[in-house]
């Protein structure tokens, strides 16, 4: 019976110092994941600025159009295709707007995925106290089976990272056209 139970003693100290390193881990990823949408964040309100910056010139080209139609009506087929450049760049700009709103929307899903990982760590914590009183191999299943959905949720959030990395490398394409 005492040899059962430093078996038991064991495993719960070889499951803390797991709990541990995963804890650790999890710090790490949240972090990194803080720090990336602090990037990202920069990054919105450097294309904000950018933003403000050609609505201001677009205000002066308007300006100066008015003023060169009523000064050489020759150039009317000039204007009218810097018009229509001007719609195309609307257009672009649209586009944009409704690429940041699918950003924004993607990274509501991870914060709430991020959300459900910790619900999830917790309701693990919470079942591991409850299942002391089992057999030790009860418990090494249920670490087995935590480890498994932590990889799963680390390979999610590692593909959603890269899908963001593509995003943005999208938005700097874009970004470097104009």
């Amino acid at each position: 019976m005492e040899a059962i139970l430093r078996q038991i003693l064991s495993k719960f100290d070889q499951m803390e110092t797991r709990f541990e390193r995963l804890e650790g881990e999890m710090r790490d990823r949240f972090d990194q994941m803080d720090k990336r949408f602090a990037q990202i964040d920069e990054r919105f309100e450097q294309i904000d600025e950018r933003f403000t910056q050609i609505d201001e010139r677009f205000a002066n080209m308007d300006a100066r159009l008015s003023g060169l139609e009523k000064e050489m009506a020759d150039v009317k087929t000039a204007v009218s295709q810097v018009e229509g450049r001007l719609d195309r760049v609307e257009g672009c700009l649209d586009r944009i707007e409704s690429r940041l709103d699918r950003v924004e929307g993607r990274l509501d899903r991870v914060e709430g995925r991020l959300d459900r990982v910790e619900q999830e760590v917790s309701e693990v914590k919470g079942a591991v106290f409850r299942l002391e009183n089992q057999l030790a191999d009860d418990i090494y299943t249920l670490l087995q089976n935590m480890d498994r959905k932590l990889e799963e949720k680390s390979f999610e959030m590692y593909a959603l990272n890269k899908r963001v990395l593509h995003l943005e490398g999208a938005v700097e394409a874009i970004r470097s056209k104009m």
